[in-house]
């Protein structure tokens, strides 16, 4: 076990190797995007930015713009919220999380609102499932810098994991978004088991 680690650590040292940017630090990345613009789409793939997204903040706007958010931001802006499947279609990295602390944490409503967003974004199409689900994993990894240990089930990989009663891929978003949570392991440890 310690000489795998070693190994992903050394690996992890050189730049550009396991998710760590060219600096051998983490890729730059850009917090809280919810607007964006046609041509700064595929910037993001082609300079490794990877953008962070909170896909339960769409719950706060109003498909008719008569929100706080979509007014203070305008028509223009609030029009091109949360673009999702567009950055990934451009082939951004895109970490998906729900900005805990400050909004409660629940990856069920990550997922489901990454692929059904809500209010002002609703107007461009979610992700898959299978994009929502890397985007709390893989993607999010990555951009932590983190892809050499996290973001994957695998031999060596930190266990971080929560099983899901439906397959969060295949179910619709409104099943995921309630389904029920049959286990929980943190670090390698059950820290939850349902029934």
């Amino acid at each position: 076990m310690g000489d795998a680690r070693d190994r992903r650590r050394r690996r992890a040292a050189r730049p550009g190797h396991g998710g760590l940017g060219r600096d051998g630090y983490g890729v730059h990345r850009v917090e809280h995007i919810a607007s964006a613009p046609d041509d700064l789409l595929p910037r993001f793939a082609a300079l490794g930015v990877a953008v962070s997204m909170q896909p339960p903040h769409t719950a706060y706007t109003r498909a008719d713009g008569t929100d706080e958010w979509s007014r203070r931001l305008g028509a223009g802006r609030a029009g091109r919220a949360w673009r999702l499947r567009d950055l990934r279609e451009a082939g951004a990295t895109v970490a998906l999380g729900s900005d805990w602390p400050i909004a409660r944490y629940d990856a069920r409503a990550v997922l489901a609102t990454a692929r059904a967003p809500r209010g002002t974004a609703s107007a461009h199409p979610g992700l898959t499932g299978l994009q929502a689900l890397e985007g709390c994993t893989t993607h999010a990894a990555r951009a932590a810098g983190e892809s050499a240990d996290a973001g994957r089930t695998a031999p060596g990989f930190r266990a971080d994991l929560t099983a899901f009663g439906v397959d969060p891929v295949q179910a619709p978003a409104d099943e995921v978004a309630r389904a029920p949570v049959r286990l929980t392991v943190t670090g390698g440890h059950v820290v939850h088991r349902g029934a």
